[in-house]
């Protein structure tokens, strides 16, 4: 599924990632926000400004870069999270969105760190994140739609 070459990057990053997480998070946001302004109105403002989004999303990231080898210790922050982005109706296609905005700010803010392996590295291993979130959320999206149903007797 993930490269081992592309697993030992993105675990070397982890530690990067717990010190400047939230940086990147919030410069992905405004990097997002502003190339995308119409998918502001899926998230909670007051927690972009407060900073708990940036901080929670962060947080993930980390989870990932750490446990990148062990995905099944990732299952309840997957579901968690695939049951928020149901509830704010995240579609498959904004996830190139994010990723586009999440790399861009991870080169930004690594600098000299954010080598052209290491974002080979986290591309590869954003891709395959976002395709185990898609899957998740197409299982809740066909739930909902069937717990939302009327049977017939």
């Amino acid at each position: 599924m993930i490269s081992q070459q592309t697993i030992n990057l993105v675990k070397s990053t982890a530690p990067i990632l717990k010190k400047n997480g939230q940086q990147i998070t919030t410069r992905m946001y405004e990097i997002m926000f502003q190339s995308h302004p119409e998918i502001q109105k899926q998230f909670d403002m007051s927690a972009q400004a407060n900073g708990s989004q940036p901080l929670k999303l962060a947080t993930a990231i980390y989870g990932y870069a750490s446990q990148i080898d062990n995905l099944p210790a990732l299952t309840s922050m997957v579901e968690k999270i695939a049951q928020r982005h149901v509830q704010t109706s995240v579609l498959p296609e904004q996830y190139s969105i994010v990723g586009e905005s999440l790399l861009q700010a991870m080169s930004e803010v690594l600098g000299a760190a954010a080598t052209e392996e290491v974002m080979a590295a986290w591309t590869e291993a954003y891709q395959v994140l976002s395709k185990v979130f898609i899957n998740k959320e197409h299982e809740l999206y066909i739930e909902k739609l069937h717990t939302g149903i009327p049977q017939l007797a």
